[in-house]
């Protein structure tokens, strides 16, 4: 699975681009068998490394799936249970007690970008954080558009009031596309020093907010037998163009070869828009559809391109 610690000659410090997805499903990539959505960058980097195909988040939604994974402890440490903490669903139906945990991330708690900026990295959230008001004391030097929030501002179109780095976008700006674009202008701003980017893009959570440019495109293409969601197939090109956009710089910029990408969703999919078939279940549920996602690691002079692992992880393992 490995290379020789030896094939690997580039920095010892090589940059991180961690893209985080929220409630991508585990076949919503054209390389996992969606038969209707187009992910052909997220495919090319699939393929240059390792395919991890039972993945699982530590949670069935957000924020105690995002709690985990960068804490690198499981819910009864960190005691992020759900999101909020009143209890979900109809109480009729309830069989356990209901524990009502914390809805911040005790500060306490060293993550991983801690680490990483301890050690000489310029590190940034783009996008979703859901685990306080404010990511920066976390790990990250830089923020744009990360609060409390676990969804989208008003949607992935302006307004976008008192929202950090969001606020007085452009009228037909889209979101998911902005948050690429400052990606992009952060890994050039930094191509002369280790960086690592925690890009979260909110997408493609709910609201199912189409890009309009893209609509005409997925309205005229065939249904697939697993997805013909239109919405939800805009959306996903959207992020899927960013990653395009971003791996362009890296070979601009000659990083690419000193770049680990590490590709993730929180948690499943969401049920009214997309299918995990064969697997039972969807956001907010705990059969595999519901907590088994999309996951794969490129490492350049490490991991060996076009393999695919079965081994078992989760989002604590990120750590």
């Amino acid at each position: 699975a490995l290379l020789s610690t030896a094939a690997f000659a580039t920095s010892e410090k090589p940059n991180i681009l961690f893209i985080f997805l929220d409630d991508f499903g585990w076949k919503d990539t054209s390389y996992m068998g969606s038969d209707f959505y187009e992910s052909p960058n997220i495919d090319k980097l699939a393929s240059e490394g390792m395919v991890f195909t039972n993945a699982y988040s530590a949670s069935a939604n957000c924020a105690p799936a995002r709690a985990c994974m960068l804490s690198g402890q499981y819910t009864p440490r960190h005691e992020i249970y759900n999101v909020g903490t009143g209890p979900r669903g109809n109480p009729k139906h309830s069989r356990l007690k209901h524990i009502p945990g914390v809805d911040t991330l005790d500060a306490s708690i060293r993550t991983w970008a801690q680490q990483i900026q301890a050690s000489g990295y310029k590190t940034a959230m783009m996008g979703k954080w859901h685990l306080s008001d404010d990511p920066i004391p976390y790990g990250f030097d830089i923020n744009v558009g990360g609060t409390h929030s676990g969804s989208p501002p008003r949607g992935y179109y302006p307004p976008h009031p008192n929202i950090p780095s969001l606020e007085g976008l452009p009228e037909d700006s889209y979101l998911t596309d902005y948050l690429s674009d400052q990606a992009d202008a952060f890994i050039r701003s930094n191509k002369d020093n280790p960086w690592m980017l925690y890009l979260t893009h909110f997408a493609v959570h709910t609201p199912l907010d189409a890009k309009k440019e893209l609509v005409a495109k997925y309205e005229a293409k065939a249904k697939g037998e697993l997805h013909d969601h239109v919405e939800m197939a805009t959306m996903i090109q959207s992020v899927d163009d960013g990653i395009g956009k971003i791996q362009a710089t890296l070979d601009e910029l000659g990083l690419t070869d000193n770049t680990i990408v590490i590709f993730f969703s929180d948690n499943g999919g969401y049920g009214p828009a997309t299918d995990m078939d064969p697997l039972k279940g969807y956001k907010g549920t705990y059969y595999e559809g519901g907590i088994r996602v999309p996951f794969f690691v490129k490492w350049p002079g490490v991991v060996a391109p076009g393999q695919e692992s079965s081994e078992p992880i989760i989002g604590v393992d990120v750590y």
